[in-house]
C-alpha cells in the first residue's frame, strides 16, 4: 500500500468511529429519556417479558388442547 491509501484508510476509519459513536450517544440518550438509565436492565425487562409471553402461549395452548 502507498502512504496515500494509508492515510485514506485511516481516514476513513476514523470517520466511521465517529459517525459510530454518534449514533452510541443518541441511543443512550434515547434510553434516558425514556427513563432506562441502564441497557443491562433494558436487557433484562425485555427477556423476563418475553419469557412471561411463553408461558402465557404454552398456558392458553394446553388450555385449549384440552377442550
Amino acid at each position: 500500500m502507498t502512504t496515500s491509501n494509508v492515510e485514506q484508510a485511516l481516514e476513513l476509519a476514523r470517520a466511521e468511529a465517529r459517525a459510530l459513536t454518534d449514533q452510541l450517544r443518541q441511543a443512550r440518550a434515547d434510553l434516558h429519556r425514556l427513563g432506562i438509565a441502564d441497557q443491562n436492565r433494558a436487557l433484562v425487562c425485555a427477556a423476563v417479558s418475553g419469557a412471561l409471553g411463553v408461558l402465557c402461549g404454552i398456558g392458553i395452548g394446553l388450555s385449549v388442547r384440552k377442550r
